[in-house]
This record gives C-alpha cells, sequence and structure tokens, in this order.
C-alpha cells in the first residue's frame, strides 16, 4: 500500500513539475516573409524563393526581455535547387542583424539596428495593443496557446524591381501605409507579457505573430527554461532616436536608392 501511494506521489510530482508556469528562459523562433507580397516582377521572381526564413531568439525574465537575430553563416543556400537552370543571376536577400530590448516595468524598448553600414539606437516607449481575446486554441513547440488578434497599421513597403528597364505606372505611385489584421497566439504556461519584436500585452509569451494573413509569420519552435543570463542586457550603441525619426529616415533612404534603381531595408547577394 505504501508504495502504491510513493508511486502515486512521485507521478503528480512530475505531473507538477511538467505544468510548472515558466518564468525565464529562452524562446527560439522562425520568422518566414512571403517575399512574393513585396515582389511583382516575374523576372525578378524567378530568381528568388517565395519565402525567405530568418532564425531569432528570445531571452526573458519577469523584468526584461531581448529579442535578437541568430546569424546561422552554415545555412544552407535557399538556392541551390531553385532557378539555376534559369540563367542569369540569382538574388538572396537577408535582413539586418537587431536586437530589441524591452524594460517590462517601465514599457520603454531599446532596439540596436544596424544599417546601410551605420548603427541606430532607437529609443521608444511600447504602444499598446487593443487586443481581442478568444478562446481557440492551438499546441505550438509543446504549448497550448490561446489566440487573440489586433488591427495595426503597416509602413508602406518598397516595390522590388529587377534591372534598370522602363519603370511602369504603378512604379511612379507612392506605396501608402495600409491596416492589416495582427494574430497571435500566446501561452499562459509562460506568464511573462512578452514576446517577438514590440508585440506583448497579454497574460502570456506570444509564440506565433501572423501579420496579414501570412505575410509575415514568425512561429516558436522550442522553449527552454535556460539562458545566458549575462546577455540580457540593454544595447547603448548606435545613432539614439524614437521610432518615427528612424522611419523617416530609413523612408529618405529608400526613395533614394529606389531613384538610383537601388533595392533598401536588404543585403542583396547576386549568385551566378
Amino acid at each position: 500500500m505504501k508504495k502504491i501511494q510513493f508511486l502515486i506521489a512521485m507521478f503528480l510530482g512530475f505531473t507538477l513539475v511538467a505544468h510548472a508556469q515558466l518564468k525565464e528562459g529562452k524562446i527560439s523562433y522562425e520568422q518566414k516573409v512571403n517575399m512574393y507580397r513585396m515582389i511583382t516582377d516575374p523576372e525578378m521572381r524567378a530568381r528568388v524563393p517565395e519565402f525567405r526564413t530568418d532564425k531569432f531568439e528570445l531571452l526573458f525574465n519577469e523584468q526584461a526581455s531581448l529579442y535578437r537575430t541568430v546569424v546561422d553563416e552554415d545555412a544552407p543556400d535557399p538556392f541551390a535547387n531553385n532557378g539555376g537552370d534559369r540563367g542569369g543571376n540569382r538574388f538572396m536577400f537577408r535582413m539586418p542583424e537587431t536586437a530589441t530590448y524591452t524594460d517590462i516595468n517601465t514599457q520603454m524598448q531599446y532596439e540596436a539596428r544596424a544599417m546601410f553600414e551605420k548603427s541606430f539606437l532607437i529609443v521608444d516607449s511600447l504602444k499598446a495593443q487593443q487586443w481581442k481575446i478568444s478562446d481557440v486554441t492551438k499546441t505550438i513547440a509543446k504549448h497550448v496557446c490561446k489566440k487573440a488578434t489586433t488591427m495595426i497599421t503597416q509602413p508602406p513597403q518598397m516595390r522590388m524591381r529587377f534591372g534598370n528597364g522602363p519603370r511602369t505606372a504603378e512604379d511612379t505611385v507612392k506605396p501608402k501605409p495600409k491596416e492589416v489584421e495582427l494574430t497571435v497566439w500566446y501561452t499562459e504556461d509562460i506568464p511573462v507579457s512578452v514576446g517577438p519584436n514590440n508585440y506583448s500585452g497579454l497574460p502570456g509569451a506570444i509564440l506565433e505573430v501572423d501579420t496579414d494573413n501570412g505575410s509575415n509569420v514568425i512561429t516558436a519552435t522550442e522553449v527552454v527554461g535556460k539562458y545566458p543570463k549575462k546577455e540580457l542586457v540593454q544595447p547603448t550603441k548606435g545613432e539614439r532616436m524614437n521610432r518615427a525619426q528612424f522611419q523617416d529616415a530609413m523612408k529618405k533612404i529608400m526613395e533614394d536608392m529606389q531613384k538610383g534603381g537601388g533595392i533598401g531595408g536588404m543585403r542583396m547577394r547576386m549568385n551566378n
């Protein structure tokens, strides 16, 4: 009888540990961006994969979080089996490396971003989102998540063109900001209001973000309780400005590059 009671106690103990709430750790994410949403030129589409994939990680505790790029120099060439028989140049786009630190108590954010051989430090308060929470659930990275949605204003995206051919009427129209739906999935297993980029404000960590119905999807692939605590620090390097000032600076750079036929916002590699 005592053995049975002991086994039951052990089982309950393991169950409680398995379902214990996680208040610090590291979440690994994979981001998939639909490149065809930005690229309309058929010739350029033939030379890029439909989706670009990048990896990120979120270090967090109850006081702060750090969302940063994971550089994978050994990542396979996405063009190895794509477009090799079409001739001409092929392109690969890589997003700039970023590190976004969020002070959860003050709701201030410090984002270090390197673009166009220049370093920026974007300091601004977090914008509160008006979330609509539903009872719909699904499992992500072994955690049961609830669905929440909101509407956001997406900055205008630059259209990408191939070559220096004549511009079309569409090229002369300046892109405008648009309102799109943002769908996230958060888990109450991690009762810390954190998430990718500047998304938070929910009673749990956000494990998936879907912007504009598949245009940009960030999904957690792994959640662990250990993380390099010494690396969860606020960035300090770069030209300091707020987010509106940074967006104005990027808009001007992209407009200048468009006039010259270049591609802004990303590094471009040409594969022969």
